[in-house]
């Protein structure tokens, strides 16, 4: 990591700290799921859809910022409601003590509309805010998601592999039953973990005998 977005992350992840954004029902529920790590993911997921786009000009400092910035709202709001609202007025306080080497204009833009997933479908949405809903959409799918299944059923009262895999039929398996990316990279990591998936469903369903 780049010693600009070094700095950047660990004052985001002192303000979540400080403001205790673990707290919120969703963490509470999944204690295992830390904010800061899914910044941090969706951050490398950005950076490695970057790698592969070439042919077009993408304003990449503005996309990396806003991809460490896109979910301090939480900090603010433990419900999450106008996260990504809050998530802007995160930036823009620390913007008054910190340089930015970035276009602001565009990194508030990009870190306001992330959760507008809906604005993919639309042909005019700007690749920048693309790459970033994308790259969002890809933590915590694939290989993690079954973790998720696996973490989650386990601090259950009673466990066992059948209501595992049951779980995981009924969460990280419907994920692949529908594909929202736009870019032939994101298309190429989404069909990857989708290809995961099933086939470790269908080993597991395999090994517990079930028809």
């Amino acid at each position: 990591m780049e010693q600009q977005y070094k700095k950047i992350f660990n004052d985001v992840k002192e303000y979540l700290e400080e403001n205790k954004a673990d707290q919120s029902k969703l963490n509470i529920k999944f204690p295992f799921r830390k904010r800061i790590d899914h910044i941090f993911r969706v951050f490398n997921w950005v950076k490695r859809l970057l790698e592969k786009i070439e042919d077009k000009p993408i304003d990449k400092n503005s996309i990396l910022i806003a991809a460490l910035f896109h979910d301090a709202g939480y900090a603010i709001s433990l419900t999450g409601k106008d996260h990504a609202e809050n998530s802007v007025k995160v930036f823009e306080d620390y913007c008054k003590n910190n340089v930015i080497q970035g276009n602001e204009k565009t990194i508030k833009y990009l870190i306001k509309n992330h959760s507008n997933k809906e604005s993919m479908k639309d042909n005019n949405t700007s690749i920048e805010l693309l790459l970033l809903m994308e790259a969002d959409i890809l933590d915590e799918t694939g290989a993690l998601s079954i973790v998720w299944d696996c973490m989650a059923e386990g601090k259950e009262n009673e466990q066992s592999f059948r209501k595992t895999y049951d779980h995981i039929e009924n969460n990280s398996l419907r994920t692949t039953e529908y594909g929202p990316m736009k870019t032939e990279a994101a298309k190429i990591f989404w069909k990857k973990k989708h290809k995961l998936i099933k086939e470790f469903v269908e080993q597991y369903k395999y090994d517990l005998g079930i028809d």
